[in-house]
């Protein structure tokens, strides 16, 4: 099994290796919270000029959008397989506004492998 964290690291990869997708991060200044139920680890990515970087979730820092599941869900809905994305998204819960589900649902979709 790969970590969690080495997930959202190669998220940040992708993105940066598909220039075309700077477009839809422009402008898009977010932090995103990870709840890992099973193992109640806390994870969170931080959107910030058209780059993604991972880190853990301190209990003091804010979120934008909160992603709530199991450990296998997250691995699924991180991993970069796009059909297995399909899967996990609906057996995570993903609380915050609209739009910004909706951009992270394009920029999870569009960096899968």
């Amino acid at each position: 099994m790969i970590g969690i964290g080495r997930l959202l690291d190669e998220i940040g990869e992708r993105l940066q290796k598909k220039t075309h997708l700077r477009y839809v991060t422009a402008g898009w200044e977010k932090r995103i919270g990870i709840v890992v139920d099973d193992t109640q680890s806390r994870w969170q990515i931080t959107i910030s000029k058209g780059s993604i970087s991972a880190g853990v979730w301190e209990e003091e820092q804010s979120a934008d959008l909160i992603v709530r599941g199991g450990e296998r869900q997250m691995e699924m809905l991180f991993g970069g397989d796009e059909l297995v994305y399909a899967l996990a998204k609906q057996q995570v819960n993903i609380a915050g506004t609209l739009r910004d589900q909706l951009k992270l649902d394009a920029i999870l979709r569009l960096t899968c492998k």
